[in-house]
C-alpha cells in the first residue's frame, strides 16, 4: 500500500470519527441551570463538582450548562418571573423562597412519585420531615440535599472580654447583649433587605420558645394571623435590638453585609447555620485563624432549627427527553453520595437521616461536631419564620422591616401589615 493510499484511509478515518463525535454531541442533552450557588457562596465548591460530576458520568447523553445568577434574591426573583411566562429551567432548586407552590400553581411541575418510589435508595430519604417539604397531596414533587439544622455563632474573644457564655434562657441573652454593650462590643449581626436571614431566624426562636401559642405558630404552614402576643412582643426585641445591638448597616443591609460584620470581628453573634464553618476557614473571607476563635450554640430554651431545605424539582418540558435529563440531575445531586460530599467538603448537614454525619466530617469541621452534639439535646425544632409565610410576603416583611429597625413602625402595625397580606393571599392545601 502507497503512502498516497495510507494517507487517503488516515484521513477518512479521522472523518469518520469526527462525524461520530458531532452526532453524539447533536444528541447530547443540554441542561440549562440558573443557580445563585456560585462564587462567594458557600455550596458553590459542592455545586461545582457535581456539576463536574454529572457531565463526566453522562458525557455524551446530558450536560448541565450552569447560568450564573448573582445572590439568592436574584434568582428567587428570576424563577418567579419565569413561573408567570410558563418557561422555567429544567431543574429548579426550592431554597427558601416557596418556588415549588409557585410552580404548582401553574401547573409547572413534574410528579416524581413513581421514579422516587421505583428506586429504594431514594425514597428510603423521605421521612415525615422530607414529606412536610418536597411533597403535596401524597406526591412527590422535589428531593432535598440540604438540612436547615440552624443555631447561632459567636466571637469567644469578644464573649471572654465581656465576661459572658452562650445564655440558657432570653434573659440571659438580652443580659449578655447589654453586658458586650458596656465593653464596648457590637453583640449582633442583623440584616432587613433580603428577607432578612439573620434576623428573622433569632425573631423565630424566640417566637417558637415563648410558649405552645408561639409554637403553634412557628410550625403552622402559611399562618394568617401574625398579630399574636408571641409574634408582637419577639417584633419589640427585635425592634429593640436593632436600636441598641447591632451596626448601623444592619437596617438597609443584606445577609452579605451582616457576614462581613461577623467575619471582620465587628460583632460578637450572628444567626446561621453550618454551611458557614467551612467559611471560618477561607482566608478570602475570614483572617487567618479565624475558625479557632469561633464557638456554636443553639438558642435559649433548648432551641435548634431543624427541618430539610425545600429541594430540587422538575418541570415540565415540550421535550419528554428533557424531562428525563432533569430527573436524572435531580436524582444525582440529591443522592446520599452528594450529600456525603457537601457534609465533608463544606460541613453542610444532610437533609436525609439514613446519610452518615462521618467521624472525617467531624474532625475536618469540630465546630459542627460540636453543633450537632448540642442539637441532639435540643428540646424544641421547627422551621423557619420566613419559611412558613405565603408565598410573596417574605417580600414584604423584607421591605416593610427598615421601618420597624427605624422605629417608623410599632410591632403592632408590622404585624397587622403582615396579617392583611397572608389573609388576602391565604393558601389552601
Amino acid at each position: 500500500m502507497t503512502k498516497k493510499n495510507i494517507l487517503r484511509l488516515t484521513l477518512a478515518a479521522a472523518m469518520t470519527f469526527a462525524l461520530g463525535q458531532t452526532a453524539a454531541l447533536a444528541d447530547e442533552i443540554v441542561i440549562n441551570y440558573p443557580t445563585f450557588q456560585i462564587g462567594s457562596n458557600s455550596a458553590a465548591p459542592v455545586v461545582a463538582e457535581l456539576v463536574d460530576e454529572f457531565n463526566e458520568t453522562y458525557a455524551g447523553q446530558y450536560k448541565i450548562v450552569v447560568e450564573d445568577v448573582p445572590g439568592d434574591a436574584n434568582y428567587a426573583e428570576k424563577i418567579t418571573v419565569q413561573i408567570s411566562t410558563g418557561s422555567l429551567p429544567p431543574v429548579v432548586y426550592g431554597a427558601g423562597y416557596k418556588l415549588l407552590d409557585l410552580a404548582l400553581g401553574a401547573d409547572l411541575v413534574v410528579d416524581l412519585s413513581d421514579t422516587v418510589k421505583a428506586d429504594e435508595d431514594w425514597i428510603a430519604m423521605y421521612d415525615e420531615n422530607w414529606e412536610a417539604v418536597d411533597c403535596r397531596d401524597g406526591k412527590i414533587y422535589a428531593a432535598s440535599s440540604e438540612s436547615e439544622k440552624i443555631g447561632y455563632f459567636y466571637n469567644k474573644t469578644l464573649f471572654e472580654q465581656a465576661g459572658i457564655e452562650p445564655a440558657q434562657t432570653w434573659d440571659e441573652f438580652f443580659d449578655n447583649c447589654a453586658k458586650l454593650k458596656e465593653a464596648g462590643i457590637t453583640p449582633l449581626a442583623m440584616d432587613t433587605s433580603d428577607g432578612a436571614w439573620c434576623t428573622q431566624l433569632l425573631l423565630g426562636a424566640m417566637i417558637a420558645t415563648s410558649g405552645d401559642e408561639g409554637l403553634d405558630f412557628m410550625m403552622t404552614k402559611y399562618p394568617t394571623d401574625y398579630s399574636i402576643a408571641p409574634v408582637v412582643d419577639a417584633l419589640t426585641k427585635i425592634q429593640e435590638c436593632y436600636q441598641n445591638y447591632t451596626t448601623l448597616d444592619a437596617n438597609g443591609g443584606a445577609y452579605e453585609n451582616a457576614a462581613n460584620n461577623f467575619f471582620s470581628g465587628n460583632v460578637a453573634m450572628i444567626c446561621n447555620g453550618p454551611w458557614m464553618i467551612g467559611d471560618f476557614s477561607d482566608t478570602s473571607k475570614a483572617p487567618e485563624g479565624f475558625a479557632d476563635n469561633i464557638g456554636v450554640a443553639i438558642y435559649p430554651g433548648g432551641f435548634v432549627y431543624d427541618s430539610p431545605i425545600e429541594g430540587m424539582f422538575v418541570t415540565k418540558q415540550d421535550d419528554p427527553a428533557l424531562e428525563e435529563a432533569a430527573i436524572a440531575m435531580v436524582k444525582f445531586f440529591t443522592s446520599a453520595d452528594a450529600q456525603q460530599k457537601a457534609l465533608e467538603m463544606q460541613g453542610m448537614v444532610p437533609a436525609s437521616k439514613t446519610v452518615e454525619i462521618t467521624d472525617a466530617a467531624k474532625e475536618s469541621f469540630p465546630l459542627l461536631a460540636d453543633f450537632l452534639d448540642q442539637a441532639a439535646d435540643a428540646s424544641v425544632s421547627c422551621a423557619t419564620f420566613t419559611g412558613g409565610m405565603v408565598p410573596g410576603l417574605e417580600d414584604l416583611w423584607s421591605s416593610e422591616l427598615p421601618n420597624l429597625a427605624s422605629g417608623a413602625y410599632t410591632p403592632e402595625e408590622l404585624c397587622q401589615i403582615l396579617t392583611d397580606f397572608a389573609t388576602e393571599n391565604a393558601v389552601t392545601e
